[in-house]
């Protein structure tokens, strides 16, 4: 079953919201990662939901969307991930802006068809679905984590990815799978910020544990 990385988001979750300049917030980012191929400030109502991006940093190989409450890194390579992550962790702390909370996301494209997938459901009714379009299956195993109660999801369906060839692009089928590790909301008030010690040592895990598939062999 071969298998290749979508994406890897990192999700940084802040203790409150912040409240001064993006503009500011922007500045203080390239000054320590170097300057973006594109800015972009997303105009939207001050009092729009504190998730939504107000900025998005674009560079080579990664993307940084910052949001009142949350700074999130794209990539497709982990290891830009462990390049940046202290310069990133540096420019919160000159705002005073704690994490109290880290998710990792890994997407990954499955070579497979659909038919794996419907063979973890009750045979006897979706084998004769004949005409399936469309079939996600999402599982959520609590555990612990060095230390830590986290949330690990693995989310699985039906998709597609578009390669490149030198007749243009083909559409090639399989499984899209989804594995999001994180520390659960609910108790964070309970713990002091994690350090930037802690977040390394949660990323090294987190990866780990991405690679391990719930309900697939892979």
């Amino acid at each position: 079953m071969n298998k290749e990385i979508i994406q890897i988001q990192l999700g940084l979750f802040f203790k409150s919201n912040y409240s001064e300049s993006f503009e500011k917030f922007a500045l203080k980012l390239k000054e320590k990662l170097g300057e973006s191929k594109l800015t972009q400030y997303i105009p939207i109502n001050n009092n729009a939901p504190s998730e939504i991006p107000r900025l998005i940093l674009s560079y080579e190989k990664f993307n940084i969307n910052v949001s009142k409450n949350r700074l999130d890194f794209f990539t497709k390579d982990k290891e830009l991930i462990d390049e940046n992550i202290g310069n990133v962790f540096k420019s919160l702390e000159e705002f005073s802006i704690s994490i109290f909370r880290i998710g990792f996301v890994k997407n990954f494209f499955i070579d497979e068809a659909m038919e794996n997938l419907k063979n973890i459901l009750v045979k006897d009714k979706v084998q004769k679905m004949n005409n399936l379009k469309e079939l996600n299956i999402r599982i959520n195993n609590n555990k612990s984590i060095v230390g830590y109660d986290c949330n690990s999801i693995e989310n699985l369906s039906n998709g597609y990815v578009v390669i490149k060839n030198g007749n243009g692009t083909t559409k090639k089928n399989g499984l899209i799978a989804v594995r999001d590790i994180n520390t659960i909301a609910s108790i964070v008030g309970e713990r002091k910020p994690l350090s930037l010690i802690e977040i390394n040592k949660l990323l090294l895990n987190f990866n780990t544990e991405s690679e391990k598939f719930i309900l697939i062999d892979c």
